[in-house]
Parts: structure tokens; C-alpha cells; sequence
């Protein structure tokens, strides 16, 4: 039998050769010509001999070395290989993943690839969730690891937010259940009135007035010329805000008055055609002759770099405007929502002015109708410009 006194007394003393010393029930040490011990487990699995390194001594007592040999002789009684079922312990500790390691999996993924937020989506995980509980094994998380995460946002107001923050993680945890990379969802038992405010469809649209005064006060804002530009198409293209901030020159045909729009602006992912009208078409190149080198429609009014604008710049411009316009609750979203109404009223087709929104057709018609309707989508924005501007005409500043 091994005791300390002897390991302690050859220990890091040099030898000639390496050799090995028997303590009992398959437990051994090897010593190095340099004197190191190393704890090991001899056994036999399938009629074949095998070595199990256990630790060194000192990382690895006398009497923990023989607790270690215990276990494997008990994995051994059960018909396994103690040394299989280590490496494959191991291998599941180490890939337990931490939720950032689940975060930059989904980010990676294809799915959200295919997000037109995704930029949106990675600045949000990296500041709310990654910063306050990204080196937490999943696995190892419950409910209560998660509390103070949304507690964090309801404090600075972004209850609602903090719903979106949530629905965010259950899709991700999701995705690595079904990539294999986990078991179970931390945070699955969680409702979004459990740790914030569900997200209110919005429903303001702008009456006839309101559209006068809105492009009223965009004229007489104080606002850059490219922006004053942007937000008019805005009205006129009903276009979603990503659409046209991440716009290119060489998305339009404008002698034709068309936009193609690419599927990495497009919500869908999907490529879609929008017709425009002849308003529309006169302030594009109004807007193109503002940077004639630059690629992009809508660059960065500042620094004038080409490349698309920052995404909260049109929230910027809403709350510039909301100061100078007696229209209450308003958002950007809103002029879609008003010119998509507007051209219900004047009598558009319904699956014309979905087609002008990029909306995909429902139903039947999804799959059997694959016309793009362009001719029937420039008539409709055609109306929707003269609308606006009977609306302009009739409105005092």
C-alpha cells in the first residue's frame, strides 16, 4: 500500500528510469525520470488492458486518487469503459454552453441571418442580456438568474422592451434545443407580463389634416435637405423605414419609375418589385444628386460616408418633428400605416396596395398569383401623391 511519507519522499527526486508502484484494487503511480508522480487506474475492458491517468500528485491526494479509482471500478461493474465515460463527461461540460455562446450561435444561424434587424438584434442581446449573465452556463440558469436581467430594463422604462427581450431568448434557446447544443429553455415558464409590457399594435393613422401639417412641417423643419427628402418618400413609397434607409441607387430604374427591392432589405427576405410614382421619382433624384458618388440614396447626413445611415435616425427625426406638429402619439411606422389607409379610401385594390407594401399575398393567391402588378402599383402611388398634396394645398401652415 502507498502512504503519503513514501510518495512525499521520492517525489521531484531524480531517477534513472521510469517505474511504477502498486497501491491496490487497480490503483498505481507512475514515476518520470524527474521525479513527478502521476496517479493511475489499470484495468482490463473487453480482454484488453488499459491505463486510466487520474491526476498528478499533489493536484491529486493519496486518498482522492483512491476515491477517483473507486469510481471507475464502479463505471467498470456497469459494463462501460471508465476512461469512454470520462472523455465523454467531458465533453459535455465543456460544451454546455454559456448564454453568450447560445447567443452568437442564433446570431450565426441562418434564420437570423435572414433578419433585417439582425445589427439591431446583436447590439440589443450584447447590451441587455450577454453584459449581465452571458458567462452563465445555460443549463446551470433558472428562472431567478433571469429576474434581475428584465428588472434592469423596467427600471430605465423599457418595459415593453424587455417583453421583446424575452420572446428574443425563448427563439434562441429554442434554436440550440434544436441544434443539440442544449436541453432545456431557462427562461420557457416565463410570460412577457411576467417581466415587462406586451408590445401594442399600433393603430394611429393620419387624417387629411394631419398629412398637410406633417409635410408642412418636414418643408419648414430645420432638419438636413437629404432628410427632409427621406421622410416625403417615406409618405409617398409607403415603404417600411429600413427599406429606404439601407437603399440603394442601383435598386431603381427611375426612367421606368421602379424599386427593386433587394431581399436583404426586405422584411420577407424575399426580393419584391414597387412601383413609383412621378413625386416620388423627382425627389430620388433630388436626393441621388445630393452624393452623385456615392452608392448609397440616404448616407450619414454628418459624416458623410457611404454607407446607410444609423437605424435610430428616424426615430431622431419623429422626435424633431413631434415639437413642431400638434399630432399626438405619432410614429414613423405610422406613415405606412396612413398611406396603405389612404389608398384603401381612394379605392385601391386591397392586393394592389399590399403589393406597394411589400406584403406578401395571403392565401391562395400567395401561391397561384405571382404577378407583381407593377402598372397597377404605379396608378395607385400615383393617386396617393395627389392625394397628399390636395391634403398639402388645403392645410394652412
Amino acid at each position: 500500500m502507498l502512504t503519503d511519507a513514501k510518495l512525499r519522499k521520492i517525489k521531484g527526486k531524480p531517477c534513472e528510469k521510469r517505474y511504477e508502484l502498486s497501491d491496490a484494487n487497480g490503483l498505481s503511480v507512475r514515476v518520470t525520470p524527474a521525479g513527478m508522480i502521476v496517479f493511475q487506474f489499470r484495468y482490463q475492458f473487453n480482454g484488453k488492458p488499459r491505463r486510466m491517468t487520474l491526476g498528478q500528485y499533489d493536484d491529486l491526494s493519496l486518498k482522492e486518487a483512491r476515491e477517483a479509482a473507486a469510481e471507475a471500478r464502479k463505471i467498470l461493474g456497469t459494463g462501460k469503459d471508465p476512461i469512454t465515460f470520462r472523455e465523454m463527461h467531458l465533453d459535455q461540460q465543456r460544451t454546455s454552453p454559456t448564454v453568450e455562446a447560445c447567443v452568437n450561435a442564433w446570431l450565426d444561424s441562418a434564420p437570423a441571418k435572414r433578419l433585417v434587424k439582425h445589427d439591431h438584434w446583436k447590439r440589443a442581446l450584447e447590451r441587455h442580456v450577454v453584459s449581465q449573465v452571458g458567462s452563465m452556463v445555460v443549463e446551470d440558469m433558472v428562472v431567478s438568474h433571469w429576474q434581475p436581467v428584465f428588472a434592469r430594463m423596467r427600471e430605465n422604462g423599457a418595459e415593453t422592451f424587455a417583453g421583446e427581450v424575452l420572446s428574443r431568448m425563448k427563439t434562441i434557446f429554442s434554436y440550440c434545443i434544436r441544434a443539440g447544443l442544449i436541453r432545456s429553455n431557462p427562461v420557457a415558464d416565463l410570460r412577457v407580463m411576467d417581466v415587462g409590457k406586451p408590445v401594442k399594435t399600433g393603430k394611429r393613422v393620419f387624417n387629411d389634416k394631419e398629412i398637410g401639417a406633417f409635410w408642412l412641417a418636414v418643408e419648414a423643419s430645420t432638419i438636413t435637405e437629404q432628410n427632409k427628402l427621406m421622410l416625403k418618400l417615406l409618405l409617398l413609397t409607403a415603404c417600411r423605414g429600413v427599406e429606404m434607409r439601407l437603399a440603394k441607387k442601383d435598386e431603381f430604374d427611375l426612367d421606368s419609375g421602379v424599386w427593386n427591392v433587394p431581399e436583404t432589405s426586405s422584411k420577407t427576405r424575399e426580393p419584391f418589385v414597387r412601383g413609383l410614382s412621378q413625386e416620388a421619382v423627382e425627389l430620388l433624384k433630388k436626393a441621388f444628386a445630393l452624393y452623385p458618388d456615392f452608392r448609397q440614396v440616404f448616407p450619414p447626413a454628418a459624416k458623410k460616408e457611404d454607407r446607410p445611415m444609423a437605424a435610430g435616425v428616424l426615430l431622431n427625426l419623429a422626435a424633431q418633428l413631434r415639437d413642431d406638429l400638434d399630432i399626438p402619439h405619432w410614429s414613423i411606422h405610422d406613415l405606412r400605416r396612413t398611406a396603405k389607409t389612404k389608398m384603401s379610401e381612394l379605392r385601391i385594390l386591397p392586393h394592389v396596395s399590399e403589393k406597394v407594401l411589400g406584403h406578401k399575398l395571403a392565401g391562395v393567391l400567395a401561391v397561384y398569383d405571382q404577378h407583381d402588378y407593377l402598372r397597377e402599383q404605379q396608378e395607385a402611388v400615383e393617386k396617393l401623391a395627389a392625394h397628399i398634396h390636395s391634403c398639402v394645398g388645403s392645410t394652412n401652415p
